[in-house]
Formats: structure tokens, C-alpha cells, sequence
């Protein structure tokens, strides 16, 4: 069998805890329903313990963390603690430092170092309270995603799977989906929300789990979802594993897209595994190419790129930013307001090379990453002084010094993908 015996995806609304949203629970009795029956359904699987994996709590943006302590806690009526298997979490860290992926405990006193206290987040919670409405009392394991490349999020619920050992394990993926569906949703209205509620569900509905992880990283971004690397990992951990997927509600109010989803995994081995879809960006201007061959032969030789009497738009003087992406997250951005080098075409060169090697907040870009990196460079036009009633953001950079310091707003008219 699957080493996961139960599964599922769903969300996360606060307002569903009796004595949290009271006065807002008749909008969303389906999916109530709908988490109680997917509750019924974890209770007869029998598992010893549930791995919820969250978008929320203190999250980091290169690594997948899991909750330390022997209990965990959180705040929602009645008060409710955990007891945390800690024989899975440290066969799950074994495997994931083999594999070399960023997957780690944090305890209380790390957590007190960013400022973040040691309760369980709404993303574990929700899903906790009801199942002890239906009176399961099992061991919990809670892992906040981190902001990794799809590829790594699908490999670490693989992880999660293997390290199940001889217990019996459900995997809850927490997310909520779209957050613009009406325009007094919680973010502004995009009709690519609700696009991207259907795709979803109805790829959940026909077990077509490609057209999932293959949902490019700017159309997720539109919608503004939160539950898109929660759910990858949780197809990750089915991988290879035949069954079923049923969805038991979907309902988008207050602007949200709610799903409740259950999956009844079948042996493993019994379905192919999926190799994860990769696609290199298309770099469509000749300052993106310059700034990803610049990359390459730096990461190859050590060396700067020399561009010798460069064509135009290339060959005139300008600031620049370039700036880095894997997948939708930021990997580096580096960038200079007014001109320092001979040209544009060194602007570039140099600065895609510091984005890459010289961000201070991420470590250096590794050649196995610039297949995957999406590039795009911000060329700044000359500075002009002005007031502000001449202020436009549509059109318009800003640039605003305070105390010997500068900060940079980049006019969107000045990119180049």
C-alpha cells in the first residue's frame, strides 16, 4: 500500500472554529460539511498521526520547516495540545539531509530569534480543531512550507512519504486557493482567480495531477493563492501511488476560494511516477539575453562577460537593475540608479553578476539554477527633479532620499522580460 493512508486538501478560514466566526458560518456551511465529512473519513483510516504541512506561521524563504517540541499548541476553543511524533520527524530529517534538501526542525528558542512565538498557526489549526470534533487523538507533525522551486516542494512530500516507516500516516496539504474573486476579496480583483479555482478543481476532479504542477508561476501569482506549494507537496507524497481524488466542496465567499478535497491513495508503484515539468523561461529582449549569457560564462569561467562595441539599445549609458527569479520568488536583485560602467551593455553584465553572487540576502545562484532562473532587467531613464502633484506611479520611478540614504521605486514602463 501507499505508505500515506489518508490525504487530503483543504483550507483554512479562521471563521469555520465555532466561537471564531459565528456570525459568518451560514456563508460557508459547504465547506463545514464538507471538512466534517473529510474528518469522518481521516477517523476510519486509523491513522497514529497526521502531517499537516501549512503556508503559514514562520515561514523562511529557502527551506521547509517542521514544528519542534514535544506538545504544540495553539489558541482556538477549547485550548488544544498536540503531542509531535518525534520518531517521524527525525526519520524525515534523515532522509531529506541525504537528499540534500533544505528540510529542518526549528525549535521554540530559533523561532524566539526571529521573533516568532511557538504556536501552531490557522493553517494547522482549522484542520486540528475538526479533527478533534470527531474524535481523532492521534500524534500531529506540522511543517510550514518554505518559498523552494516547485520541483524541491514535490521532492520533500516524496520525503514525507518515505519516512513513514511502519505507521500509518495522513498527509493534510492546507491552503486556501484564490484570494481575488470579487472585487472586496482580500486582494484586487483578477479574473485569473477564478480561472485558476476551476483548473484546480477540476484536475483534482479527474486525478490529472500534470496540469497542476504545471501551472506556470506568473498565472499563480495573478490569482493569488496560497495553497498552490502545500497541495504540490502533497502529490509529491502520492507519487507513484494509483487512487482516487474527490472533491467535496468548493464555495468562494468573501472573495476566497475554499476547497475541500480527499484523496484515497492505492499501492505504490501502482502508477508511474511523474518527473516534475520543467521549462526554461523564454528570454525575449536583448537585454534579458545578455544578462543570461553573462550569468553562464561567469558561473563557467569566473570570469566577466566582455561585450566589445555593442549595438544598440545596448551601447548607450544607463542604470540598471537585474533581477532574479526560480519559480515566484525572488533569488537576487541587484541594481544601479545612474550609470557606473561604459555602457549599457556592461551596466548589465555586472549587475546580473552581482544579483547572482552578491545579494546579501540569498546565497550565490548555483549553475544548476540558471536553467530555471527568470530574468528580467529595469533600465532607468536620466533623473529629473519634480513635484509631487507631477507624480505618476503608471508611468513614473521614484527615487527618495532621507538622511544620506536612497530608496528606488522602478516605473513599470522600464522592464524588459
Amino acid at each position: 500500500m501507499c505508505p500515506v493512508v489518508y490525504a487530503g486538501f483543504v483550507p483554512h478560514p479562521p471563521l469555520l472554529i465555532e466561537g471564531v466566526g459565528d456570525e459568518q458560518k451560514h456563508s460557508v456551511v459547504s465547506t463545514d460539511r464538507a471538512y466534517r465529512q473529510f474528518s469522518q473519513g481521516l477517523l476510519k483510516a486509523r491513522p497514529t498521526t497526521a502531517v499537516v504541512v501549512t503556508p503559514h506561521g514562520p515561514v523562511f524563504s529557502d527551506a521547509y520547516t517542521i514544528a519542534g517540541g514535544e506538545t504544540l499548541e495553539g489558541d482556538f476553543t477549547p485550548f488544544m495540545t498536540w503531542y509531535s511524533d518525534r520518531d517521524y520527524i527525525k526519520r524525515t530529517e534523515k532522509i531529506a539531509a541525504h537528499r540534500k534538501l533544505p528540510l529542518v526542525t526549528v525549535t521554540s528558542r530559533q523561532l524566539a530569534n526571529y521573533r516568532h512565538g511557538p504556536g501552531l498557526d490557522h493553517g494547522s489549526m482549522v484542520p486540528l480543531w475538526y479533527f478533534r470534533q470527531a474524535g481523532w487523538q492521534g500524534k500531529i507533525v506540522c511543517i510550514r512550507i518554505g518559498g523552494l522551486p516547485p520541483a524541491q516542494c514535490y521532492e520533500i512530500g516524496r520525503v514525507l512519504a518515505e519516512a513513514v516507516g511502519s505507521e500509518r500516516v495522513a498527509l493534510i496539504a492546507s491552503g486556501d486557493l484564490s484570494h481575488c474573486l470579487t472585487k472586496d476579496a482580500p486582494s484586487p480583483f483578477n479574473p485569473v482567480g477564478a480561472e485558476f479555482d476551476r483548473i484546480i478543481a477540476s484536475a483534482l476532479r479527474e486525478g490529472d495531477y500534470e496540469t497542476i504542477l504545471s501551472l506556470p508561476p506568473d498565472f499563480r501569482q495573478r490569482a493569488a493563492e496560497c495553497g498552490w506549494r502545500p497541495l504540490v507537496t502533497l502529490l509529491g507524497a502520492l507519487d507513484g501511488c494509483a487512487g482516487e481524488s474527490e472533491v467535496l466542496s468548493y464555495e468562494g465567499p468573501f472573495g476566497v476560494g475554499y476547497l475541500v478535497a480527499a484523496f484515497r491513495p492505492g499501492p505504490k508503484g501502482s502508477k508511474p511516477s511523474l518527473s516534475f515539468p520543467r521549462s526554461r523561461p523564454t528570454d525575449s529582449s536583448p537585454q534579458v539575453k545578455l544578462a543570461r549569457e553573462a550569468l553562464e560564462y561567469y558561473l563557467a569561467t569566473g570570469n566577466f562577460l566582455e561585450v566589445s562595441a555593442p549595438e544598440p539599445p545596448l551601447a548607450r549609458k544607463a542604470g540598471a537593475f537585474v533581477s532574479l527569479k526560480l519559480d515566484d520568488q525572488l533569488r537576487g536583485c541587484i541594481g544601479t540608479i545612474e550609470p557606473e560602467q561604459e555602457n549599457l551593455a556592461a551596466e548589465i553584465v555586472a549587475n546580473a553578476i552581482a544579483a547572482a553572487s552578491q545579494d546579501p540576502r540569498f546565497e550565490p545562484v548555483s549553475p544548476q539554477e540558471l536553467e530555471q532562473l527568470t530574468i528580467s532587467v529595469d533600465v532607468l531613464g536620466e533623473i529629473v527633479p519634480t513635484g509631487f502633484a507631477a507624480l505618476d506611479p503608471s508611468r513614473l520611478g521614484l527615487i527618495a532620499r532621507w538622511q544620506g540614504k536612497r530608496g528606488l521605486l522602478l516605473p513599470p514602463r522600464c522592464r524588459y522580460p
